[in-house]
């Protein structure tokens, strides 16, 4: 039998070390792998379109993407919960507009899984033929894996975000630079003319380029989602992220879109795939790998944020009354919300078959829940500031912004039926549902909120009549004072042992017993209570310690990372030493949620022994 095993923490800051707070770079890269990708699939579907002048639209689109990203800026600083379309719509008109909201951006999302899936595997095909031909069912059994692995439970990773982001950033900028040098007199005269042709375009024909161009900015509502998960001050934090997000956007979706459409003729390669085809015509092998290899990572990343993404709008909407509870149960083993992944799985799939998985198809389809909310949000914002007589240059530079965005989605609703009667008829079908379900009952907000503000909700609950959270804890401390703190996963006497032996020894009577829930994901879920598992460690362990005439005040966590709520938890209660059991979870636990231990020893404070029993 093993000795206890004693570490020492590193130094940390105790309000830091509960939420992975992202400052403006980390908020940028998770933007940016999810607007980034439209550039790999965009140039294709306008080409089809509008042909060569497709650029002239990306960049007359980005004027107008400029004021629209600047009203998302102050949607993520308002709102501290996050929620995006579903939160400014809900204070501007009302819980169920905000339900309408939450509808499009379903859309939005589905379509965005969709779309991500295909577009990768389409890349792939330029490097392995033997892809080729199979885009559709490679999708759907990659849509099924990214499913299984949120039901697991993997854990996002905003550097992992950060990284793949910026590679393929890089690699972006490469291929710019390497076309550039690549170009002549002629080349140069036909692309600056592909991307100022907008004026010399039959209005009609520009109103539908400029309805279509709007897919080369979607994602741009992510940053309104991980704002409860911004450093603080939250206003400057957006405002940064999303200014690096404006120039990275600018300065490639113009430019690569030109180049892809007019340096190579895009009826002779995969349409699908047309930066890999611009850079193995400019750069080569080389080249092409680096785009592929960048490009399919950020797809496969922006198809599992978009699962990720629909869930927690599906658990929101669900939470405020608008679909079924049974979308809030969580699968005991893993935590997760079964229900809401199967279905943020299924329809993006039940779209791929319908489509038969073309990149065009699904592109049309695409537009209506995007430009339907970013007309919500925009004219939401509108009325906002009206609300609070704020209605200087800004509120005007607004407004023309919403009718612009406006004439895009009705251009669109018109241009494409097909389009038109999926997203009309889900949203409306959807909503409908929703209205009936809710009986007209005011309710609550539907968003995401911080950890702590989820603690508070779950206290309030039948489930946690006896179990504190952290802050009521805190509140008992000078009754009870612990200065020892055990962390537990399940019923482990042996682990309990020790901690009685160790409280023996210093004439201790009293133990902090934690439970950390985890949620795996940038959101904290509203819906989240003490789990089953949680309620029956904390109950056994509290009637173990009380036998052996030793109180423990059970508290209970919810958090994305157990290593850094058990530091945290242990920072606030200043404890002296933590205890935890050695670790049960297999490799691939390990893989998706991460190292408890090895997170919990280099985030503890330096006073506090952390002590390894097992």
């Amino acid at each position: 039998m093993s000795s206890p095993q004693t570490h020492p923490g590193a130094r940390t800051n105790g309000a830091a070390a509960h939420l992975r707070m992202l400052g403006p770079l980390l908020c940028w890269a998770i933007v940016y792998a999810d607007i980034g990708t439209s550039i790999y699939y965009v140039p294709g579907i306008l080409y089809h379109g509008v042909g060569p002048s497709a650029p002239s639209f990306v960049l007359a689109t980005g004027l107008v993407f400029v004021l629209l990203a600047e009203k998302y800026t102050e949607i993520a600083a308002r709102y501290p919960s996050g929620g995006g379309v579903v939160s400014v719509a809900t204070e501007a008109f009302g819980p169920r507009t905000g339900a309408l909201g939450g509808m499009l951006i379903l859309v939005d999302y589905f379509l965005t899984a969709a779309i991500s899936a295909v577009s990768g595997f389409a890349y792939l095909a330029t490097l392995a033929p033997l892809v080729g031909g199979h885009e559709l069912v490679l999708s759907v059994a990659g849509l099924l894996l990214l499913g299984l692995l949120n039901w697991v439970g993997i854990r996002e990773s905003a550097s992992a975000s950060a990284l793949v982001g910026t590679a393929a950033f890089v690699s972006l900028l490469l291929l710019l630079v390497a076309t550039a040098t690549h170009l002549h007199a002629p080349d140069w005269a036909r692309v600056g003319s592909s991307l100022f042709a907008v004026g010399r375009i039959p209005l009609g024909d520009a109103a539908v380029g400029f309805a279509a161009a709007w897919l080369a900015f979607s994602g741009l509502e992510s940053l309104s989602q991980i704002s409860p998960a911004m450093k603080e001050p939250r206003r400057h934090t957006a405002r940064r992220a999303m200014g690096f997000v404006v120039i990275a956007m600018l300065l490639t979706a113009p430019l690569l879109t030109a180049f892809a459409t007019n340096v190579i003729d895009p009826s002779r390669v995969n349409p699908d795939a047309l930066q890999s085809e611009l850079g193995y015509a400019v750069g080569g092998t080389w080249l092409r790998v680096l785009v592929v290899v960048t490009a399919s990572a950020l797809l496969l990343f922006a198809a599992n944020t978009a699962i990720v993404g629909a869930y927690h709008v599906f658990g929101a909407l669900a939470d405020g009354h608008f679909l079924p509870g049974a979308l809030l149960r969580r699968s005991r083993r893993f935590g997760t919300p079964t229900l809401a992944i199967i279905a943020s799985v299924a329809v993006p799939i039940a779209v791929l078959f319908a489509t038969r998985g073309h990149i065009d198809a699904l592109g049309h389809l695409y537009a209506f829940g995007l430009l339907g909310a970013f007309t919500l949000s925009s004219l939401s914002l509108d009325r906002v500031r009206m609300s609070e007589s704020r209605t200087g240059l800004g509120f005007f530079l607004g407004l023309a912004t919403t009718l612009l965005i406006l004439l895009a989605w009705v251009t669109n609703l018109i241009s494409k039926p097909y389009a038109t009667v999926f997203g009309g008829t889900f949203t409306f079908v959807m909503w409908s549902y929703g209205l009936l379900h809710r009986g007209g009952l005011p309710g609550r907000r539907a968003a995401a909120v911080s950890a702590e503000e989820a603690e508070e909700i779950a206290a309030a609950r039948p489930s946690a009549a006896r179990i504190l959270t952290l802050a009521e804890a805190l509140q008992l401390e000078a009754a009870f004072g612990p200065k020892t703190l055990v962390a537990l996963r399940g019923t482990n006497e042996r682990l309990l042992e020790e901690v009685a032996a160790h409280l023996a020894g210093r004439k201790e009577w009293s133990v902090a017993a934690l439970y950390v829930d985890e949620v795996p994901g940038l959101f904290v879920p509203r819906d989240t209570e003490p789990s089953h598992e949680a309620r029956k460690t904390l109950e056994e362990a509290t009637a173990w310690f009380d036998t052996r005439g030793l109180t423990a005040l059970p508290i209970w966590r919810i958090a994305q990372d157990a290593g850094e709520a058990i530091a945290y938890a242990a920072a606030r209660l200043e404890v002296e030493a933590v205890f935890v059991g050695t670790s049960q979870r297999g490799t691939l636990w390990r893989m998706l949620r991460g190292n408890v231990i090895g997170r919990l020893i280099s985030r503890a404070p330096t006073r506090t022994r952390i002590i390894i029993v097992g």
